[in-house]
């Protein structure tokens, strides 16, 4: 861990990190140039009298720039810099560039999704070739668990598939609705994209420093055209293979709870009140807190950690001793090692009989493989209460707060030690198909039509987690690093395999390993079908109308397994011959004993989902199965529109949309008799969406741009399953909400662009959101009888509700505690875009070669989250609220690359940048507010070399800063939540062009 586990750079340090970066870019180019003026004295001269036309990244730019100059809305655009060479290899870190779009990394240190003007994956749409797709990964449970919603994962598709993406951030008419964010447009390469026969090949090979493993990337592409006696006829094929080995490692404290929760800690002799109370059969007394556990902990120490309380806000009258006293809930260090595979392939055919006529097929499909392979090394007791012997066995040796009552170093005994290794394996499968046309029928009027399949399937067969314990280890300590790595002492040989147990539980509860597994399914299909027409009634304004339906399908199966075991390895059997070695960790502990998952199940497999592993067969009477369709009718209306308005020029467009929407949705739930049943609610509403963008010309190529319109975001497919649980001890029943309307806004934007010189702009902007409605989680007061939910659930043990005995704990009138997703007011959203895009043509000589892009969002919202709704049977009003930001907006982002071009040579240096951001909104419930994620700055090196007009070198470096990933909670006290590195990555390669 030594090698990776160092503690963050301060932000001047990685400034000078950012600044040799593009020094050593400048020297290496100027150096270039200087050997290019030596072999080539007349190039000068040749260059000053004719113009050169530069391929690569800055034609790829100046592309761009030209699509977005001549596009209506505000658009942002990123064109592929030579045949399957996108400007990254991953799609997400690629969109980094555009203005207001950030990065959410997954496993391993690789972009997984975006965010696009403080807005979240899920509201934004994607759609590749024309239609919606959505596409779901796994995740460890830190990085957002298992994908179950609408957000698209990037990290399914190689970049080199694609041809351009385009970020439309304002709405058409004629686009489809479902977007609050952005709509991101991918499209793949097709043959009438080239001249005539192309093809290309390409290999890579990737090191990254903590993995310390070289592993392929491959390419491939093959396109070619035929003038025929039906008309031209095109072909294309495109392959892409990767293969890579991530690590990821450091800490997790899991949560962050209050010395309270459990039932506090084992107090020490002389306490004013003793916990836990006498107990015989766990060996409690007074001198004692369990056999072999004595009361251990230091009086001082105990005294202050309890002596701290915290009423949450104000939410609780009297609150609990150590209550204001907040420790990690499962301290732990953690390797993540990622081994996965991604493989994608895209096939076009393309037939133009006239030119009035061209019909595409679109096909293309995707396979992401991954094993990821967990391992942690932790102290277990201090999230477990007293059923377990949990932290009522712990004593507290030391204790030191800073001044914020953060607790940042505590030492204790009779803690217990776990040892976890989870193997999670899992496979999304994505296939599409799209059939599109398009007829001229006269010079005014055309017809375009598509209809496309979209289908992604996660397969989850197995995610097993095996835990062997050290119970009641004296000498445990953490000291929290706040923006570096913490630091744990497990007080014992942690290395030491036969210090740890695996088998059942012992009489007095004390655990001795426990086993974990789950099974998964999630799919989602879309359909679309569209015919769209257009007629052009003069110069200044066209017509266009069309229709579309589209049939969505989510579903989602999953069913667990596993417990603290009932029975015992087989006779004979020690975990030595089980486990291996997590090395090279650092000092503290330099390397420890992790279960060899596939020696264990050799043995003890709990994975035969069998009676002769007690406990390993699935539980499917606690299965998950439910399913949303959704049924989308849309029509719209709209004109493009060309004027002069007081001299200056307008175009445009101008229209509304109108979509139907129909959902139905299902859920296995229990029934009174125990039995699982579906449960199915359908749902309907109907929005009328009017979009306006106007672009004025004013002189010196000085565009205004006005866009306005309404929008919406749909909910969550987990959100509207119908599921229904009761709690009859707690008198609580939660249930999903089927009926959950969309997140509807209106948007305004306005934004000035300047192309002050050729391929060279610089533009600013405002925008607005106005977001009408909000979905969030409440928990609120309503008789039983108002959620609809069968009376016969309350009598299902044969109580009574209608005056007999016994009577049920919950009558149809009895307040029960409701917690459901529902619609709430929203609020504003607002922010400021600066782009800046320029070539250093002024520049003389070589220098005219470089280039820069530039740009930087600020965001602000306001959503006012409800911590207590009010009650409607008291005259008072109970309610609580928190304003505070949208979930996953950083306030403020930036991007900056410094590139170099000529006709052999290319090198750029780039750093993104994003501000804190909120991961949860927590309400102050139990002493905390937001849980939250550190700033970052992530640094990456691009350079190719032309060594004929055929084959090209090429080398990348990413992350270059190794900049740490940093979860907190809490914005006051700033617990360490998370803290974790994935290292440098390098890139060699060479393509191939025939």
């Amino acid at each position: 861990m030594a090698r990776v586990m160092k503690t963050r750079q301060a932000a001047p340090v990685r400034l000078r990190q950012i600044a040799l970066g593009a020094a050593a870019l400048v020297a290496l180019t100027q150096a270039h140039a200087q050997a290019q003026a030596q072999a080539q004295p007349d190039s000068t001269a040749v260059a000053a009298e004719n113009v050169v036309v530069v391929k690569g990244f800055r034609e790829s730019l100046n592309n761009a720039l030209n699509i977005k100059k001549n596009s209506d809305g505000i658009i942002d655009v990123i064109k592929a810099e030579d045949i399957s060479k996108f400007p990254d290899a991953n799609l997400a870190e690629s969109m980094q560039r555009v203005p207001g779009v950030s990065v959410a990394q997954g496993d391993g240190g690789e972009g997984k999704q975006i965010t696009v003007r403080g807005l979240n994956a899920g509201f934004t749409r994607v759609r590749i070739n024309g239609i919606e797709s959505t596409t779901a990964t796994g995740a460890s449970d830190i990085n957002g668990s298992t994908n179950r919603g609408r957000a698209f994962d990037f990290s399914v598709f190689s970049a080199e598939l694609f041809n351009s993406l385009a970020v439309r951030k304002t709405s058409e008419a004629s686009v489809e609705e479902g977007s609050l964010g952005a709509t991101v447009d991918l499209r793949t390469a097709r043959p009438f994209d080239f001249k005539g026969r192309t093809a290309s090949i390409g290999a890579e090979g990737l090191y990254n420093t903590v993995s310390e493993k070289a592993q392929p990337r491959l390419t491939g592409l093959y396109s070619n055209r035929w003038d025929t006696p039906i008309g031209k006829v095109g072909a294309l094929v495109s392959l892409a293979y990767a293969k890579r080995s991530a690590i990821e490692e450091g800490y997790e404290a899991v949560d962050i709870v209050a010395a309270s929760v459990n039932g506090g800690f084992c107090s020490p002799i002389g306490a004013a009140t003793q916990y836990p109370l006498n107990n015989a059969v766990k060996g409690i007394d007074a001198r004692n807190c369990g056999f072999g556990v004595p009361r251990s902990g230091d009086l001082g120490a105990y005294n202050d950690v309890i002596g701290r309380r915290d009423d949450f806000g104000g939410t609780v009258a009297s609150p609990l001793a150590g209550s204001g006293s907040f420790h990690p809930r499962i301290p732990r260090y953690r390797r993540s090692q990622t081994e996965y595979e991604r493989a994608g392939i895209t096939s076009t055919l393309q037939w133009r009989p006239d030119r009035a006529t061209e019909f595409n097929l679109d096909l293309m499909g995707g396979r992401y493989s991954n094993e990821r392979y967990d391992n942690y090394i932790q102290a277990i007791s201090f999230g477990r209460d007293m059923v377990e012997n949990g932290k009522g066995q712990t004593s507290i040796v030391e204790a030191r707060f800073d001044d914020k009552g953060s607790w940042t170093y505590g030492k204790f005994n009779g803690v217990d030690v776990r040892s976890e290794a989870l193997v999670d394996v899992y496979s999304t499968l994505f296939k599409q198909a799209v059939l599109s046309g398009r007829r001229d029928i006269t010079d005014r009027l055309a017809v375009d039509t598509m209809f496309g399949i979209s289908d992604s399937r996660l397969k989850n067969p197995r995610r097993t987690t095996v835990q062997i314990d050290a119970p009641n280890v004296n000498g445990f300590s953490w000291q929290d690093a706040k923006n570096g790595l913490p630091t744990l002492n497990f007080g014992m040989d942690v290395s030491n395999p036969n210090n740890f147990s695996f088998g059942p539980q012992d009489a007095d509860g004390t655990v001795h390993g426990n086993f974990v597994g789950r099974t998964l399914v999630t799919s989602n299909r879309l359909k679309t079908s569209a015919v769209n027409v257009s007629y052009q009634l003069n110069d200044n304004f066209t017509v266009r109308s069309g229709l579309s339906v589209r049939r969505n399908s989510w579903f989602n199966y999953e069913a667990p397994s596993g417990g603290i075991p009932t029975k015992g390895l087989p006779a004979g059997t020690s975990l030595a011959s089980l486990t291996r070695q997590i090395p090279g960790f650092g000092s503290s502990p330099s390397s420890w004993a992790a279960v060899d998952m596939d020696k264990f199940l050799a043995v003890y497999n709990v994975e035969c989902h069998c009676a002769d592993i007690p406990l390993s067969e699935y539980v499917l009477a606690n299965q998950v199965k439910r399913q949303v369709d959704e049924s989308i009718d849309a029509l719209y209306l709209s004109g493009d529109f060309k004027l002069n308005a007081w001299g200056i020029p307008l175009r445009g467009n101008v229209g509304v949309r109108g979509a139907d929407t129909k959902t139905t949705a299902m859920q296995l739930i229990r029934d009174p008799a125990g039995q699982l049943v579906p449960r199915v609610v359908e749902h309907s509403y109907r929005d009328w969406l009017p979009a306006l963008n106007v672009t004025a010309t004013l002189p010196k190529d000085l565009l205004v741009r006005f866009s306005a319109g309404k929008t919406l975001s749909r909910a969550e497919y987990v959100d509207l399953s119908p599921s229904a649980s009761i709690n009859v001890t707690n008198q609580s029943v939660s249930i999903g909400n089927p009926t959950l309307d969309p997140i509807r806004a209106n948007t305004f934007d306005l934004q000035a662009e300047w192309y002050y010189a050729k391929n060279a702009m610089i533009s600013a902007g405002f925008f607005h959101k106005d977001i009408k409605t909000f979905i969030q989680r409440t928990n609120e007061l309503a008789s039983y009888a108002e959620t609809g939910l069968s009376n016969a659930y309350l009598t299902s043990t044969g109580c009574s509700i209608t005056g007999g005995t016994p009577a049920c704990q919950i009558q149809p009138g009895t307040q029960v505690s409701v917690s459901q997703m529902v619609n709430t007011e929203g609020g504003p959203l607002d922010g400021f875009e600066f782009n800046w895009q320029t070539p250093f043509s002024f520049l003389p000589g070589a220098w005219s070669n470089f280039g820069a892009l530039a740009n930087y969002t600020h965001v602000k919202s306001r959503i006012t989250y409800i911590t207590r709704v009010d009650n409607p049977r008291t005259p008072a009003n109970e309610q609580l609220t928190q304003e505070a930001n949208f979930i996953g907006l950083s306030p403020d982002a930036y991007n900056l690359t410094v590139y170099y071009e000529d006709k052999q040579f290319s090198a750029r240096v780039s750093a993104t940048h994003r501000s804190s951001f909120i991961r949860d909104v927590l309400r102050n419930a139990n002493g905390s507010d937001h849980s939250f994620a550190v700033p970052s700055t992530r640094v990456g090196l691009s350079m190719s070399y032309n060594v004929s007009p055929q084959l090209r070198v090429s080398f990348e470096a990413q992350n270059l800063t190794n900049e740490p990933l940093r979860y907190g909670k809490d914005t006051e006290r700033d617990d360490t939540l998370l803290f974790g590195q994935s290292g440098r990555t390098y890139v060699l390669g060479a393509s191939y062009k025939f």
